[in-house]
């Protein structure tokens, strides 16, 4: 799984990976992806079971053109897809 950057909270992910204008941030298994996101995330977001969870069906059925968007403690953005 790749987690890109996103330039501000209301931006919009391009439809696949190859239209990412930069390179991931992180690369990793659902796991990884988790572990790295769970300090980053406020916690009136998602709980880090949640995030797992969501991040092992977006591996396990995601198709190219899906992604999860996460809001961060700081009012940025990534997405991470499969």
């Amino acid at each position: 799984m790749d987690v890109f950057a996103r330039p501000d909270m209301y931006s919009h992910a391009p439809a696949t990976s190859r239209e990412e204008p930069a390179a991931p941030v992180f690369s990793g298994t659902p796991a990884e992806v988790a572990e790295f996101l769970g300090p980053r995330m406020a916690k009136r977001t998602h709980t880090l079971a949640l995030v797992r969870a969501e991040l092992m069906h977006l591996a396990r059925a995601g198709w190219p053109t899906d992604s999860l968007t996460f809001v961060l403690a700081d009012d940025t953005s990534v997405t991470v897809r499969p």
